[in-house]
C-alpha cells in the first residue's frame, strides 16, 4: 500500500477518535475562505510582544513536530517535516521567555502539494505551482493558552521583513476562513490585499469548489 495513503488513514482514525464528530464533517462541510496578498514594499519597525522572547527559522524537526502536536494539527508529522525541509520550505517557531515554542508557521516556495480541500485551499488541484517571486504561508499555529495577545502580528511581521530583506521573493500569499476575523485584520495591518473568495462543499467525499477573483491579475499561481 502507498506510504502516502498510510499516513492519511492513520491521520483520520486518530482524528475520528479524538474529534468524533468530525465524522459528520465527511458526510457533509461547507468551508468559504479568502485568498490574501501582503506585497514586501517595505520593512516594519515592529514592538516587539512581552511574552515573546524571540521568533526563529528552525530545521529541529522533534520540536517542530512537537509543537504541532502540541496544538493538534497531527498532519504535522515527522515524515512530513522531513520532506518539506527537504524541499527547501521553512519553518518558523516563536518562543516564550522560557524558550518554549508558542507559535509556528511554515512558509512553501516554487511548488508544493495540499492535500485538504476546503475553503482555506488555493485549487482543486493539489499540486500547487507559485509564481517564482511569491511564498506561501500554512499552518499558522498559536497555543491556545497565548491566543489574543497579538503574538500571531509579531510572528507575521517578523517573518515578512526577514523575506522582505531578499530580492528574490516580492509578496506573501495567505488563506484563511472568512470567520477569522482576527487573522484577516492582523494582514490588513501590512497592507494586505484581498484577491478572492473561495467557497467549497465536501458531500459524502464528492467536493464541489468555486472561486470568485476580485482582482485575477493578483492570481500568483498557475493552476
Amino acid at each position: 500500500m502507498n506510504y502516502n495513503i498510510l499516513e492519511k488513514i492513520k491521520y483520520y482514525t486518530s482524528l475520528a477518535l479524538k474529534k468524533p464528530n468530525l465524522i459528520l464533517h465527511f458526510i457533509f462541510q461547507r468551508h468559504l475562505g479568502v485568498i490574501l496578498i501582503i506585497p514586501f514594499k517595505s520593512t516594519y519597525n515592529l514592538d516587539w510582544n512581552k511574552k515573546i522572547e524571540s521568533i526563529k527559522l528552525t530545521k529541529d524537526v522533534g520540536r517542530i513536530q512537537a509543537f504541532y502536536k502540541k496544538v493538534n494539527r497531527d498532519s504535522v508529522s515527522i515524515s512530513q517535516i522531513k520532506y518539506w525541509l527537504e524541499l527547501g520550505f521553512d519553518c518558523f517557531l516563536t518562543y516564550d521567555h522560557n524558550e518554549i515554542p508558542i507559535a509556528g508557521m511554515w512558509i512553501f516556495k516554487n511548488e508544493f502539494e495540499l492535500h485538504s480541500l476546503s475553503g482555506r485551499t488555493l485549487s482543486s488541484n493539489n499540486l500547487i505551482k507559485l509564481d517564482t517571486d511569491t511564498i506561501y504561508g500554512a499552518y499558522v499555529e498559536v497555543e491556545k493558552n497565548h491566543r489574543g495577545y497579538g503574538i500571531n502580528q509579531s510572528m507575521l511581521g517578523h517573518i515578512i521583513n526577514y523575506y522582505s530583506r531578499s530580492n528574490k521573493y516580492k509578496r506573501l500569499l495567505l488563506i484563511t476562513g472568512a470567520s477569522n476575523g482576527a487573522y484577516i485584520r492582523t494582514v490588513m495591518k501590512f497592507n494586505g490585499i484581498l484577491v478572492g473568495i473561495t467557497l467549497a462543499y465536501n458531500i459524502l467525499g464528492f467536493k464541489i469548489r468555486k472561486e470568485i477573483f476580485i482582482d485575477k491579475k493578483e492570481k500568483v499561481w498557475n493552476n
